[in-house]
């Protein structure tokens, strides 16, 4: 059989770059795709043509980390669908507003279907045990793959000998041994690897998202309560620091 395809979800983070880079290195074929969901902080800037205070264009994370690894690219838009989860997450919020367990598996559901329409054999992401403690858990990775309908076909490279074996690895597509085994909140590790590889990385990591601001997230829960409905105008209306920028967009 020819040489073996997996499907990278790229956020334009160090994590989702250096599971990547880990994958690439077993002479896997990798494409990546980044899911937009109107709620990164860097994209959306980018869009609105805003300058960082060195006067620099914000330019799309996961566009930038490709670029470095080498791979292929897809930026698929999800931001319609993505209001319902948003509004009505089945598995409730993150410290903020931040859906973050329906996120990952409305994501992971788009990928399967990329996945089995584009022939590739597995799905490769940048999670590590135990980092974020809403979704990062052994029972939420197991619940996400589960609900996505993707058992054992989602390689996780940083925490691999931390959890249980996959599909991949069983197989022999991938060798389990040159995998890592990462788990916790301390990215130490990842540093130093990407200064092995010599990657740049977005800080903080993939462009971050208005859902787990602390002041989106006020504006929202105030929003509600004097209101007792969010929009989904309101809803991306809440991103905007000044009147001046919400009208720059909808020019």
């Amino acid at each position: 059989m020819g040489k073996r395809k997996a499907l990278a979800l790229l956020s334009g983070g160090l994590d989702s770059s250096l599971a990547v880079k880990l994958v690439q290195e077993q002479g896997i074929e990798v494409k990546a795709f980044h899911f937009y969901t109107g709620f990164c902080i860097t994209e959306f800037k980018r869009r609105l043509g805003q300058t960082k205070e060195d006067g620099s264009p914000y330019v799309n994370p996961a566009i930038k980390a490709a670029a470095q690894l080498g791979v292929p690219i897809e930026i698929v838009d999800i931001s319609e669908e993505y209001y319902d989860v948003v509004i009505n997450p089945k598995y409730g919020y993150g410290k903020n507003v931040n859906p973050c367990v329906d996120c990952r598996i409305m994501m992971l559901k788009k990928a399967k279907e990329i996945m089995e329409k584009e022939g590739y054999d597995f799905i490769v992401t940048g999670e590590v045990l135990y980092q974020r403690p809403m979704s990062q858990t052994p029972e939420r990775l197991k619940l996400i793959e589960k609900e996505a309908g993707l058992e054992g076909l989602i390689l996780r490279p940083l925490s691999a000998k931390v959890l249980p074996p996959t599909i991949p690895e069983k197989e022999g597509w991938v060798d389990r041994n040159k995998l890592l085994g990462i788990k916790g909140r301390s990215r130490k590790v990842q540093i130093e690897l990407a200064k092995k590889y010599g990657l740049d990385y977005e800080q903080p990591a993939g462009g971050c998202c208005y859902l787990t601001d602390e002041t989106y997230a006020a504006r929202f829960k105030e929003a509600y309560a004097t209101e007792g409905i969010i929009t989904r105008m309101t809803l991306f209306c809440l991103r905007w620091e000044d009147t001046s920028d919400f009208l720059l967009e909808r020019n």
